[in-house]
């Protein structure tokens, strides 16, 4: 149910806005490391925005994260989620959009990550382990 595009409850018509939408309350739940919907809390959206209101981000990102992420990542990730989250499916952006916007994000992360190894030189082998976006082989 914390999925489910509230216009296709309106409506019943499936569209690529509704995969949208639930992708954008994915998109919540990695961030905040939180479920769509916790009991007497309310909706990740809901509560994702009252956050962004204070304007501080670590108290958005998932706790586990420590502060071991670029701010400005986060906070791009934030915006897009909130954006696919719309509660009027044509203020969405498209999936091609999203994809963009997460990639630049990504790049965000990866040069903070290699700014961290540069000022952070070791003898060990460091290995980081970056998700990439798009089809892989099976």
């Amino acid at each position: 149910m914390g999925y489910i595009d509230p216009e296709y409850y309106q409506t019943g018509w499936i569209t690529e806005n509704n995969d949208v939408y639930s992708f954008g309350v994915v998109l919540l739940e990695v961030v905040t490391g939180e479920l769509p919907i916790l009991q007497g809390h309310g909706h990740i959206i809901q509560r994702v925005k009252q956050k962004v209101d204070s304007g501080d981000i670590s108290s958005i990102a998932d706790q586990r994260l420590g502060d071991d992420y670029d701010v400005n990542s986060m906070w791009k990730v934030v915006e897009i989620a909130l954006l696919c989250t719309e509660p009027v499916a044509a203020r969405r952006p498209s999936m091609a959009a999203v994809v963009a916007q997460l990639k630049e994000s990504l790049t965000l992360e990866e040069a903070r990550q290699e700014r961290g190894l540069k000022e952070n030189p070791t003898d060990d082998v460091v290995v980081a382990m970056v998700p990439t976006f798009g089809p892989s082989a099976r």
